[in-house]
């Protein structure tokens, strides 16, 4: 089983590390109801500067380009959160390994199930579809699922982390 770890950001401020502190806290993303709330915390965190410049000076839960420095995908902290409601959050994070856009509702769309490999898929599929069926008994030892695999993933599905999805 894939271990998951929910965004989290720790949140300092541009003033104070150019001053030589790295003061600030580590915010749980999924604890806070939406955006707002959660710069209002980190606001409230840094009332001590009139204006603070907020740094998000490391990140954890977050993959590719969702975090930086500067900024937060918090389109990815929804999707995810509703990943996870579903009990989908390791899947949603390997779909996103593939270079899928972060949006929950494709992921769903794309997402087909669990899978030990490529070719432990083609078995499944073979079998499922029923496709060896009409051959003779004696004959189905023959059929190449590597091969049959190579082909499925060629164009059609893509294989992630234990994950199987639809390429589109």
């Amino acid at each position: 089983m894939n271990t998951v770890t929910t965004p989290a950001v720790y949140v300092g401020t541009w003033h104070k590390y150019n001053c030589g502190s790295i003061y600030g806290k580590w915010f749980d993303l999924l604890e806070f109801d939406d955006k707002e709330s959660f710069f209002a915390a980190c606001l409230a965190l840094h009332a001590d500067e009139a204006d603070p410049e907020l740094m998000f000076q490391d990140w954890e839960g977050f993959p590719g380009d969702k975090g930086a420095e500067c900024s937060i995908d918090w389109d990815f902290v929804e999707a995810f959160r509703e990943a996870q409601d579903n009990g989908m959050e390791a899947a949603f994070l390997a779909w996103l390994q593939t270079g899928a856009d972060g949006n929950y509702q494709a992921f769903e769309s794309a997402y087909l199930c669990e899978a030990e490999s490529e070719e432990a898929y083609a078995i499944e599929t073979v079998s499922d579809h029923g496709l060896l069926d009409s051959m003779p008994s004696d004959l189905r030892g023959y059929f190449d699922y590597e091969a049959y695999a190579r082909d499925l993933f060629m164009d059609g599905y893509v294989f992630s982390d234990g994950y199987v999805f639809m390429n589109r």
